[in-house]
């Protein structure tokens, strides 16, 4: 999960969350939208296209925001990213406050197996080497 994660007011005209957030210096391809402290939604440059006037938060309307909670387990995480066909996930404290504290991506889900099975693959080639005793 990533921590310091950076994320759109929903007061803020579609048009300049385009600009700011979708333009030539885009960094990320989906940001959170809050409202205060709470998540209500990701915004995207799809979501933009179908919502060109009036605010961010106008935007995500009418759609209950997918979260993942901190204390929930990777299996878990990773299934709802299935489910919902997305690429990451808002990181929320509680399901009451939806207070934003990171955001997880399948690639964040796919890093400790990868750490894992390089682990493995050294123990692997150590065990194939003739060791010698003096």
């Amino acid at each position: 999960m990533t921590r310091e994660v950076r994320s759109i007011d929903a007061a803020l005209p579609v048009g300049e969350a385009l600009a700011q957030y979708f333009g030539e210096g885009q960094v990320h391809r989906a940001y959170p939208v809050l409202r205060g402290n709470a998540v209500i939604g990701m915004a995207d440059r799809a979501m933009f296209a179908a919502f060109s006037v009036g605010t961010v938060g106008d935007a995500c309307e009418g759609a209950a925001p997918v979260f993942a909670l901190a204390g929930e387990n990777c299996r878990a995480v990773a299934t709802r990213l299935a489910r919902h066909r997305l690429e990451r996930l808002p990181v929320v404290k509680d399901a009451q406050s939806l207070a934003l504290v990171g955001l997880v991506a399948r690639s964040d889900l796919v890093k400790p197996s990868l750490a894992h099975f390089d682990e493995e693959e050294k123990r692997e080639r150590m065990r194939g080497l003739p060791w010698q005793v003096s």
